[in-house]
């Protein structure tokens, strides 16, 4: 479809497989979905052009990877620096809570040093009673003063391209249309849907991956993935 081929690419170039390339790239040079793997490292320049929120000229480098079990305590951190203690409380973690992530659809972005600055995750949901599979993408953050150097948008590129290399038909969110929309996001396809819980309807936006996945979808959202137990649970929260 148009969108995957001219907006879901992550806004950085490939680094060799191997491993993190020692070269920084810029944030508006482009590569094709097609050659995304979650065994790639990308390292960006972000600041110099692109979405609104790469607009920082002193934005760090950062690097897109697969989210690790030793990521946990400092995405934890950084979920609660940037989202704040109620986010635990959000109707999108009913979905969440004693799952795991959807197989390879976990990121963080990490600086120049290392440390993690980014994560975003996607879940695998069933759109109502035995209704059609999708993923449900959160929680996105940011490092709060980083927010402007377009760690954000190239994680929502990296994780929409891999859930359609993936195979995956549709990503749903809650969140603010005007952001999500530069993704593809919108609510037009999601007013049969809802979430298990309190929420704005308006802000239940969706992106088919595949066209006509949504079609037919409809009732309450319900979690699917992957169920964990006891003290696992701490390293996928």
């Amino acid at each position: 479809m148009e969108y995957l081929t001219k907006s879901a690419m992550v806004a950085t170039e490939i680094a060799p497989s191997s491993g993190p390339s020692a070269e920084l790239f810029s944030a508006g040079e482009k590569s094709p979905v097609a050659a995304l793997a979650p065994s790639l490292a990308h390292w960006a320049q972000a600041g110099s052009r692109g979405a609104p929120d790469e607009g920082a000229a002193q934005a760090p480098a950062f690097v897109i990877v697969g989210e690790a079990v030793d990521d946990v305590i400092a995405r934890e951190i950084l979920l609660d620096r940037a989202m704040g203690p109620k986010r635990k409380k959000k109707s999108s973690e009913k979905l969440r809570r004693g799952r795991r992530p959807s197989e390879g659809l976990a990121f963080v972005a990490r600086d120049a040093s290392g440390a993690v600055v980014g994560t975003v995750r996607l879940w695998d949901v069933r759109l109502g009673e035995g209704g059609p599979a999708a993923l449900l993408l959160g929680p996105l953050a940011v490092e709060p003063g980083l927010k402007s150097g377009g760690i954000g948008s190239a994680l929502m590129r990296h994780a929409v391209a891999e859930a359609a290399r993936l195979g995956h038909g549709a990503i749903l969110l809650v969140g603010d249309a005007p952001y999500y929309g530069r993704f593809g996001f919108s609510a037009d396809r999601t007013g049969t849907l809802a979430m298990p819980g309190p929420y704005e309807r308006h802000r239940l936006l969706a992106l088919e991956l595949k066209e006509g996945a949504l079609d037919g979808a409809k009732g309450t959202i319900k979690a699917a993935g992957r169920k964990i137990k006891g003290q696992a649970q701490g390293l996928v929260a």
